[in-house]
C-alpha cells in the first residue's frame, strides 16, 4: 500500500507542470549518476528519475514505473546537488543518456 502511494506521488510530481531539472555526476568509485528532479512546494529538488551506471557496467534506472529492485531504488528524499558534486544537464542531454542506459 505504501509503495503504491509513493508511486502515485512520484508520478504526479513527474507529470506536473513544475520545472524539471537534470543532473549528472561521477563518484569516487567511477559510478555515473543521472537525476531528473522537480522542485516541490518548499523549493527542494525531488527525484522523479534516477539512473546509475556502476563500475560493474550494469545500468540501473528508477522512476515511478520502477521504484526499486535488488540493486537500488529511487531516492525518497530531496536531492542536494551540491552535496554530491552533481552538475546540471539540459533536458536533451539527460534524454540521450537515459535512453543509452536502457539496454
Amino acid at each position: 500500500m505504501l509503495q503504491e502511494q509513493r508511486k502515485h506521488m512520484v508520478r504526479a510530481l513527474d507529470e506536473s507542470d513544475r520545472p524539471h531539472l537534470y543532473w549528472h555526476g561521477v563518484d569516487g568509485d567511477g559510478r555515473v549518476w543521472l537525476f531528473e528532479t522537480v522542485a516541490d512546494d518548499g523549493g527542494e529538488y525531488c527525484p522523479v528519475r534516477h539512473a546509475e551506471l556502476g563500475s560493474d557496467g550494469l545500468a540501473r534506472r528508477y522512476s515511478w514505473r520502477h521504484l526499486e529492485d535488488e540493486h537500488g531504488f529511487l531516492a525518497e528524499g530531496p536531492l542536494h546537488p551540491d552535496d554530491f558534486g552533481l552538475n546540471p544537464l539540459t533536458a536533451e542531454e539527460f534524454a540521450v543518456l537515459w535512453a543509452a542506459l536502457d539496454r
